[in-house]
């Protein structure tokens, strides 16, 4: 993480964007305070991601079907009026 103020980043914006492309996050600051943080704009892992073991882990939420089927509702309503 490298802090910046507003005056300098704005003097020297090319090399602080460059520092973000390659993953340093980059805290811009005004008056002493932190006001924004400028990053890549992908993530940047170190690792590859093991998707299979990713999903074994969190499996997908499959749907639970209730009631009828959305087109059987719509003819009912539509019947009833």
């Amino acid at each position: 993480m490298v802090k910046v103020n507003v005056a300098t980043l704005k003097a020297k914006l090319s090399r602080y964007l460059e520092m973000a492309q390659r993953g340093i996050l980059i805290v811009v600051t005004s008056h002493g305070e932190e006001i924004a943080k400028i990053g890549p704009a992908q993530l940047v892992t170190s690792a590859p991601v093991h998707w299979k073991s990713f999903f074994s882990k969190h499996p997908p939420i499959k749907p639970q079907r209730k009631g009828m089927p959305a087109g059987k509702l719509i003819r009912k309503i539509r019947d009833e009026e």
